[in-house]
């Protein structure tokens, strides 16, 4: 009977996390850690930080974040990606010595690992 009742519940939930550098995400739990420190990221930091690591090495640009994290269209004279990306940055890349979320000026940002 106990058998019975645990297949009737199903699989158990699967988890699906992306791993970049030393950064962990676990997108069904919406946790983030970063050299095994769990990182408290507001659900828009979180969202920000999802997209990075799922094109990582892909520089993206400040109107396909908007697109991608707020789904609103892009206004060039808003500064808040950039508000976002710099309290994510605190967050993600100050504590540590390695920085992985980088500027590309002119164009957006990029989450990858660079060599010192």
């Amino acid at each position: 009977a106990r058998v019975r009742t645990l297949l009737r519940r199903g699989p158990a939930q699967q988890t699906e996390i992306v791993r970049v550098a030393d950064i962990e995400l676990d997108l069904v739990r919406h946790k983030a850690t970063r050299g095994g420190e769990r990182l408290n990221l507001t659900p828009k930091e979180f969202s920000l930080l999802s997209l990075l690591t799922r094109r990582t090495g892909e520089v993206l640009s400040r109107t396909l974040i908007a697109e991608q994290v707020w789904d609103m269209n892009f206004d060039s004279n808003t500064n808040v990606v950039d508000v976002h990306v710099r309290r994510l940055r605190s967050k993600v890349d100050d504590p540590f010595s390695e920085k992985l979320i980088h500027t590309v000026r002119g164009v957006g940002y990029v989450l990858e690992q660079r060599p010192n």
